[in-house]
């Protein structure tokens, strides 16, 4: 968007101010370096200009450049004009009408479009006034500016062209300290964490490179434990499915696991373990990808990447649950050990696993994850997170994560967490249809169906197969699982295959890896804790 600066300007903007920006006028603008964003309703009153030291006349004058710029105020958008003393560079950001459904994801956006722009002005700090909901304005300021430049060098970051590869602005709340404030800076923290983990390519953000990072994001923080299994202790767990996958690569494996303990009660159980796949990259094995996108394959351990994320947002915040994450890490390459088409494995859960197509490989160290976190730490509910097939990007493209369990009440609160951070979910079908397409000749199961449809629901059934294992189940207890029920732990599986990447920059998404859904697992957590029946 167009900088315009209308110092002093109370009317129509001259013909040479529609065409850009005068000499003056950027010299004055670049001289600016502070800057502040202050919200406007459609009406055009203004949203903490008072916290921001405005003066009526000031405000009026703002309104008045805004208007001339044909400025409304509409819900999202932004315009930055200069201060009549030429001191600081002001984003208006549009809050649409008063009393208007989705305020949070609102300022979340307007203030990320907002920032968007002083940052184009290269300002070196920015000063949010009070807004309507503050967890959202810190969240989208803080998104706003995520860059990944580790692996440009210090020239070419230096010189760069795009404002979004400048350094980050200093952000701060004007005003008292708020808690909502903080803690959107740390639900936001951590998305971009996750984003890191998942923008990193995989020659650095091997298995090993990866537990280290976790490691030290979470070193000192309080009720936290961090455990990284390596091969022997996977073999001492009888994975098969993850030492089956791991076995092409000659990066060696890891299983991340975190305990965080912050219930009140000492006697308190496990409320929520997430399961993330970990596959930091992925060539599809001997059923090997098409090279186009498979630089994506890097981001396919984003659901372990968001667990790890998540559960450091919930010790930084002092959630009152006990929770578990737990990430098996690996590479699914091609060599001379690697697993092939119709090879046999046996799983943590004693069921016998036919692999019909080796690109079907996150759900296969998944399901020895889910067995292990139920069995070790006895969770009221599961969560799994996953990159898992095509077939949902399918389905519901980038916007929308699937979300597959039979937990009417699980459902319901990952569906309000994703309604609270504007990362929507729906709700996809679990029938008795895809167990019987599960079926194989010579094993308990295929990892595949045996038909070519219905991919990311055959996915979810072959993972229901371990959330009550060990057991080889009858047809009859297929059906009874597959009844809406409570049965503890109650699970739910998050297939992301489709958020996992942002295809082009707007608000606070940026182009590239998302992080998604870190916020929402947090919030799932946070409600987890307020309301145990859930």
């Amino acid at each position: 968007m167009q900088l315009f600066a209308c110092s002093g300007v109370r009317g129509a903007v001259s013909a040479a101010g529609r065409r850009g920006i005068s000499s003056s006028a950027r010299r004055a603008q670049q001289a600016a370096k502070a800057g502040l964003v202050v919200g406007m309703y459609s009406s055009h009153r203004l949203v903490g200009a008072s916290a921001a030291g405005l003066g009526d006349a000031q405000q009026l004058a703002l309104v008045a450049k805004a208007r001339a710029l044909g400025f409304a105020g509409k819900a999202g958008q932004a315009q930055t004009v200069l201060s009549d003393d030429l001191s600081q560079q002001v984003a208006l950001v549009g809050l649409g009408g008063e009393g208007e459904d989705r305020v949070a994801e609102t300022v979340r956006t307007a203030v990320a479009n907002g920032v968007r722009q002083l940052r184009a002005g290269k300002v070196a700090t920015i000063a949010v006034a009070p807004l309507p909901d503050l967890q959202a304005a810190a969240e989208g300021a803080v998104l706003a500016q995520y860059a990944f430049d580790a692996f440009k060098s210090a020239q070419a970051r230096a010189t760069a062209a795009d404002p979004q590869e400048a350094r980050a602005a200093e952000v701060r709340l004007l005003g008292p300290e708020s808690d909502a404030w903080a803690e959107g800076r740390v639900c936001a923290a951590a998305q971009n964490l996750a984003r890191d983990l998942m923008n990193t390519p995989a020659n650095h953000m091997t298995p090993t490179g990866f537990a280290q990072r976790v490691e030290a994001e979470l070193a000192g923080l309080a009720g936290v434990e961090v455990c990284v299994h390596d091969r022997a202790w996977a073999e001492a767990q009888r994975m098969g499915g993850l030492l089956a996958v791991a076995k092409g690569s000659d990066e060696p494996l890891r299983f991340v696991e975190i305990v965080y303990r912050g219930a009140p009660a000492a006697d308190a159980g496990v409320a929520l373990a997430l399961v993330g796949k970990g596959i930091t990259f992925d060539t599809g094995g001997y059923s090997l990808k098409t090279g186009r996108h498979m630089d994506l394959m890097k981001g396919d351990m984003g659901g372990g990447a968001t667990v790890a994320a998540a559960i450091k947002a919930v010790a930084q915040l002092r959630v009152p649950i006990n929770a578990v994450a737990v990430v098996p890490l690996c590479e699914n390459m091609v060599s001379g050990r690697a697993a092939k088409v119709s090879d046999v494995y046996t799983s943590r859960a004693g069921l016998t696993v036919e692999i019909m197509n080796t690109d079907a490989e996150g759900r296969i160290v998944l399901a020895d994850a889910l067995h292990y976190v139920i069995d070790a730490h006895r969770p009221r509910a599961v969560v799994d997170v996953a990159t898992l097939t095509g077939a949902m990007v399918v389905a519901l493209g980038e916007r929308y994560t699937g979300v597959f369990t039979p937990s009417p009440r699980l459902w319901g609160a990952i569906e309000t967490a994703g309604a609270a951070t504007d990362e929507p979910v729906w709700r996809m079908p679990l029938d008795d249809a895809w167990d019987a397409m599960l079926t194989s000749p010579v094993a308990d199961l295929s990892n595949i169906g045996n038909r070519s449809e219905a991919g990311a629901c055959t996915a979810a059934a072959f993972l229901r197969q371990f959330v009550h294992a060990p057991r080889l189940a009858a047809p009859a207890v297929l059906r009874a699982q597959n009844a809406d029920d409570e049965a503890e732990p109650r699970w739910a599986h998050l297939d992301i295959a489709g958020p996992m990447e942002a295809a082009a920059t707007a608000g606070y998404h940026q182009k590239g890896m998302s992080g998604r859904p870190t916020r929402l697992l947090v919030e799932l957590a946070r409600q987890l804790a307020r309301e145990p029946q859930k």
